[in-house]
């Protein structure tokens, strides 16, 4: 009788440590992380209608806790073939990131131009250059992951985390998981 109360007490423990969530917690990826990843994937070059030649390169990302947003910053480089041109500058974009269950990825969304600055350009030709070159940027940013998370990342003891926010915070970006 006693083995048998020792047994239900065991097993009522049990059953009560799998209901605390013990295997809740937070899967941290640092600005330097996301920066190390993006920079695999730089220079783009894309040409646009013949006329331009934009290369974005140096993708540097920075995380903005106050607004729960990250940005990532590029120096751009513009051709001109038919005028044989150059010009130089940089951009920034800032996003929300979202984590995609189907691709284990964290995506920008919401993207928005934050900062343009063309070198010795005139202020209507270099409006114009940098639209392009936000343009190219955001399709650039919000079609691909800027990260993606391993299986393994969101496993432990054989179980499955569940994914529940991601949380931007100014030493790193947090997938909050349960």
């Amino acid at each position: 009788m006693l083995r048998l109360l020792g047994l239900s007490a065991v097993a009522l423990l049990l059953t009560g440590c799998f209901s605390i969530p013990f295997l809740s917690g937070e899967i941290r990826v640092t600005a330097d992380e996301l920066t190390q990843k993006m920079s695999r994937r730089f220079p783009i070059e894309k040409n646009v209608a013949g006329l331009l030649e934009v290369t974005l390169m140096r993708a540097t990302v920075e995380l903005n806790a106050d607004e729960s947003r990250l940005a990532t910053s590029f120096d751009v480089n513009i051709k001109l073939p038919l005028t044989k041109k150059t010009a130089t500058g940089t951009l920034k974009i800032s996003g929300r990131p979202e984590y995609v269950a189907e691709s284990l990825g964290l995506f920008l969304r919401d993207a928005r131009v934050e900062r343009i600055r063309m070198d010795n350009m005139p202020d209507a030709l270099s409006g114009a250059l940098a639209k392009a070159a936000s343009s190219i940027a955001k399709d650039v940013l919000e079609d691909k992951p800027l990260y993606t998370f391993k299986p393994e990342d969101l496993t432990k003891f054989g179980l499955r985390y569940q994914p529940d926010r991601v949380e931007v915070r100014p030493d790193a970006l947090v997938l909050k998981v349960k």
